[in-house]
């Protein structure tokens, strides 16, 4: 797991556990806040500068495919 995922959860299980300790209302507030988060960072999400892992495939024919098949 990555850093900035771990991190990002001790924070809102902190955020959690203070609001209720304060009061119910808190603790909604908090879930509020807390799925307001994770779904900015889901959006946005960790940018760790690698390329995808997808990658183009050239473009071959079905006899190309099959011939392929056949030899290995």
């Amino acid at each position: 797991m990555r850093l900035p995922v771990v991190l990002l959860v001790c924070s809102l299980l902190g955020v959690l556990a203070g609001a209720a300790l304060i009061a119910t209302w808190a603790l909604g507030c908090a879930v509020i806040f807390d799925s307001l988060c994770v779904g900015a960072y889901a959006m946005w999400g960790y940018d760790d500068g690698e390329q995808p892992a997808a990658h183009e495939m050239p473009a071959r024919t079905l006899q190309q495919v099959l011939d392929r098949a056949r030899a290995s």
